[in-house]
């Protein structure tokens, strides 16, 4: 009977799922060298080459095709059956891994991470950035929670809403708009600085569909409005629109937060605001993990 180790299976699973070396080595935080050296002693374990190279991607043999889903299936149900169990915040040590996108940096990253100090010493929180292979790194065990805006949700994975928020429009402290009620005619005269919206992500329906909080339909762009400026994240419109005589939507936590330290105020407007749902996306195996609940009871105070 052939014995492999644990770590060695693992290293299987994720060449397997991301046919490359170096994104294996990223996924299991290790260096590629490791992860080169655990697939030679797999070669020889099993007197097969398992992955052979094809152009820049690693394809595998027969054999491997054969081994993966059963082997990925193993990995699922033990990292399950060792995911529950009592929970003592005070007391377990734990690394929590979350997928979040710079809302949930600036936002909730910060309180989060100060009040676990104090409440949950022994756990770590490691947060890497929301990716188009979120699907793959949530199976793998590499990523526990992902937070964002989340559609086309396969049933192996579960999502729960956490809070609330909406889209406002900001200028400069000084701006001729601020301190009166105004509407979309009239900030439609200004420069408009957009948070973008194209989605670097993009994934087949049929997979996770990631969105950017700025990616919210309805929002309230003057028609045939072309913006003087783009940016990709809502901390840096504030801080363009603090500078200039430009305005933006961003969310309106954001702006509460970020705004009177950066020299923006939310305008007065006539309609209210698009709402959008920040929510908590983990596999279906950690439904029951009594540490990701104790996260999301957290998250919704914050």
């Amino acid at each position: 009977m052939i014995q492999l180790d644990l770590n060695l299976l693992q290293t299987f699973d994720a060449l397997f799922e991301s046919r490359s070396t170096t994104r294996a080595a990223d996924r299991l935080g290790l260096t590629q060298s490791a992860v080169s050296h655990a697939l030679r002693r797999l070669r020889e374990a099993l007197d097969d080459p398992l992955f052979v190279r094809s152009g820049r991607s690693l394809q595998p043999t027969a054999r491997a095709l054969e081994m993966g889903p059963e082997i990925h299936a193993g990995l699922v149900q033990l990292r399950g059956a060792l995911a529950s169990g009592r929970f003592d915040p005070a007391t377990v040590h734990r690394t929590i891994t979350l997928a979040v996108g710079s809302y949930f940096c600036t936002l909730i990253a910060p309180q989060l991470i100060a009040w676990a100090r104090a409440a949950a010493p022994g756990i770590t929180f490691r947060l890497v950035p929301l990716d188009k292979e979120l699907p793959a790194l949530l199976e793998a065990g590499s990523v526990d929670l992902a937070m964002g805006l989340f559609e086309h949700v396969p049933d192996r994975f579960v999502t729960e809403a956490v809070f609330d928020d909406e889209f406002v429009w900001i200028a400069a402290a000084n701006h001729p708009l601020v301190r009166r009620r105004v509407n979309l005619e009239e900030i439609d005269r200004f420069p408009l600085l957009q948070v973008g919206t194209v989605h670097p992500f993009g994934l087949p329906s049929a997979m996770i569909e990631i969105r950017q909080v700025s990616d919210v339909a309805g929002l309230q762009i003057p028609r045939g409005k072309v913006p003087d400026s783009v940016v990709y994240e809502g901390t840096t419109a504030i801080a363009a629109v603090a500078a200039t005589d430009m305005v933006a939507q961003v969310p309106r936590r954001l702006a509460e937060r970020v705004g009177p330290t950066l020299g923006t105020v939310c305008l007065d407007t006539r309609t209210s605001g698009v709402r959008f749902t920040l929510s908590a996306l983990w596999h279906s195996r950690l439904r029951q993990d009594a540490g990701i609940r104790w996260l999301l009871d957290q998250l919704k105070r914050f």
